[in-house]
């Protein structure tokens, strides 16, 4: 449940559902505010259409009344020739306009209307008295003194009657007369009606066909667009330089084509995606040009500062090194030592057994100065000399580190079952930096004699071929 809520306010805040949501109130709304006025238009229409059928009624009934012989109507009415001829005519009159309701000549009274002529619903004789209709009681006194009156409308329940009376000259003693039609606007309302709700049904027709238009538009056009491209970038990648490629690929086969904004907007995304793609594609290289750089220079510093044979630092090496203890002596920064190493039966070896057993002998002395030397810079100054720098903890060890290189190169040399080659032996002298030195030479020549006193011994107690 849910889930399906979830799916459902998703699908709400989509602009697919919004949008045409939107215009199908909208259009309705619409319709609903123009209606009422339409409606109001047609009634007061209809309104003044039979208010002028009415008063062209009543100015017929005035023209053909004779207003010196009302009161010969009212006493001998259909006696009279002329009555029953204007009678007839009134009657004909009647006959041909359905709406009429009423046309009739009063004398006018006090509590009422005295009748001539009366044709229509509940037609009085003449001679008798009738009431008035309440519409015309605001204007009793109008009436009684004979001036001229508006149109009148008679309200009932639903419908209105349109009342228009006019005086009719006399000059008798029977009082001012005045001429009435009424007008029923009951069929008038009934045809309004029926062609306002044909009006209206024709307007939600006509409004539905324009919103789903509308919204086959918006969907082809604007929504469904934007939805497209939305689900496009939801699956983009941007791990490797193929997935942005792939990235501009996709959408590209959306090919969003509406001759608007939304084609403005796809194709300025896609220029930035290109742009994106083009920029992270020329960085990319960069990274591996400086990457590929980096090794060559890696691989020609190493070149450079290692030797060929130990892979140990080389004379250039130990000069870089030498030249960064230069500048620590300058600030005053005085810890370090360092170790000199000679190989001892080096000739003898390379003499009897050739150089490519020497290269064995040499690497094998120096893989010794490395394993107990594991933290310091090693380096190789001479076909047979090493040279270690102590610092940090081989410096604070440097005592125990001198046992040790010297035990295990006593130790490699003791054994006789090992061939001349494999039996490597070496004279280490180490030297620290004192306060008094100057310089690194100053430190290195102090370890370099310490190692010839070394080797001097190892002369008197083995003897050396050299």
């Amino acid at each position: 449940m849910g889930e399906k809520l979830s799916h459902f306010k998703k699908k709400c805040r989509s602009l697919m559902v919004r949008l045409p949501f939107t215009l199908v109130v909208s259009g309705f709304l619409i319709v609903i505010a123009i209606f009422p006025l339409i409606c109001l238009r047609f009634r007061d229409r209809r309104i003044d259409s039979c208010t002028r059928l009415a008063e062209g009624i009543t100015n017929l009934m005035v023209h053909r009344l004779d207003g010196r012989l009302m009161e010969e109507y009212l006493e001998d009415n259909y006696e009279l020739e002329e009555y029953r001829e204007i009678h007839q005519l009134f009657h004909d009159l009647k006959m041909n306009y359905p709406d009429l309701r009423r046309m009739s000549v009063y004398a006018m009274e006090e509590g009422g209307a005295r009748v001539i002529f009366d044709l229509g619903e509940n037609a009085l004789e003449p001679g008798a008295l009738r009431q008035l209709p309440e519409a015309c009681k605001p204007y009793l006194e109008d009436l009684m003194a004979g001036r001229a009156v508006p149109a009148m409308m008679e309200k009932g329940l639903k419908i209105q009657d349109v009342i228009s009376a006019r005086p009719v000259q006399v000059s008798t003693k029977i009082g001012n007369c005045y001429a009435f039609a009424e007008f029923s606007m009951e069929s008038a309302h009934l045809e309004d009606r029926q062609f306002l709700v044909s009006l209206l049904g024709f307007m939600l027709i006509l409004v539905g066909c324009i919103l789903l238009a509308d919204i086959y538009l918006i969907r082809k056009k604007i929504a469904g667009p934007l939805r497209n491209m939305a689900d496009c970038t939801k699956g983009f990648s941007y791990e490797t330089e193929s997935d942005r490629f792939q990235n501009v690929q996709n959408m590209e086969e959306l090919n969003i084509s509406t001759h608007d904004e939304i084609e403005d907007l796809y194709y300025e995304f896609m220029s930035v995606m290109k742009e994106s793609l083009y920029y992270m594609t020329n960085l990319n290289r960069a990274r591996n040009d400086i990457h590929e750089r980096e090794e060559k220079l890696d691989q020609i510093s190493e070149t450079a500062f290692k030797d060929a044979l130990t892979r140990v630092g080389n004379q250039a090496a130990y000069n870089k090194i030498s030249d960064g203890l230069t500048l620590d002596l300058k600030a005053g920064k005085r810890n370090f030592a360092i170790v000199m190493v000679d190989l001892n039966n080096l000739k003898y070896v390379n003499d009897t057994f050739g150089h490519k057993y020497g290269d064995v002998y040499i690497k094998g002395c120096c893989d010794i100065i490395c394993k107990v030397y594991k933290r310091s810079p090693v380096f190789r100054v001479g076909g047979d000399e090493f040279i270690v720098v102590l610092r940090n903890e081989d410096y604070m060890s440097r005592l125990l580190r001198m046992t040790q290189i010297t035990e295990a190169f006593m130790a490699a040399h003791a054994k006789e079952d090992k061939e001349p080659w494999e039996r490597f032996s070496a004279s280490v002298g180490m030297a620290e930096c004192m306060p008094e030195d100057e310089s690194v030479d100053q430190v290195m020549k102090r370890a370099d004699k310490a190692m010839y006193e070394s080797k001097m011994k190892f002369k008197t107690k083995y003897g050396s071929y050299r």
